[in-house]
């Protein structure tokens, strides 16, 4: 078995600024969602975490609270997409055809994460102080995996003829 060919860049290049979004939720899943699956305090004194802390207390207080069910989606972040936004977007930038369908799932997995999380966050126990900022936060959180959806749900280029042989 061979591994897959990847797509000329002429192909692929307009799908890099994908892989760089996927490194950068990679770095808040290992940098912030690992912390937070752990039940780290971000607020104890002198603590190194403390611009998280002010994050949680001025923008969003559900951060802070952290309850069980938050916690478990941290660790899904941290410890499941976390490493696979790191093989996505190497994937995707390399133009490798296998990473299509694997983007398709975490889209879906990441839309279906965040209607959860947003629903919880505006409707539940702690909601935010300043919601239209809130949502800018998270707002590359939706539009990346519907944009992501978009682009590879669309068939996939035609292999060149170069390639075909």
């Amino acid at each position: 078995m061979t591994a897959p060919e990847p797509l000329p860049s002429s192909q692929h290049g307009r799908d890099r600024w994908l892989a760089l979004a996927l490194l950068g939720f990679a770095a808040t899943s290992f940098g912030v969602d690992r912390l937070a699956a752990l039940d780290v305090d971000f607020c104890t004194e002198q603590s190194m975490w403390g611009a998280l802390c002010w994050y949680g207390r001025n923008l969003d207080p559900l951060f802070l609270a952290n309850p069980q069910w938050l916690r478990v989606m941290s660790g899904i972040s941290a410890f499941v997409f976390g490493p696979a936004y790191l093989v996505l977007a190497w994937g995707i930038w390399r133009g490798v055809e296998a990473a299509r369908w694997p983007t398709i799932a975490w889209a879906v997995a990441l839309l279906y994460s965040m209607v959860v999380h947003l629903w919880m966050e505006f409707f539940g126990d702690y909601p935010p102080p300043r919601p239209g900022l809130l949502l800018a936060i998270y707002l590359p959180y939706a539009v990346v995996p519907i944009l992501a959806l978009w682009r590879f749900s669309r068939p996939p280029p035609s292999p060149s003829p170069d390639r075909a042989r």
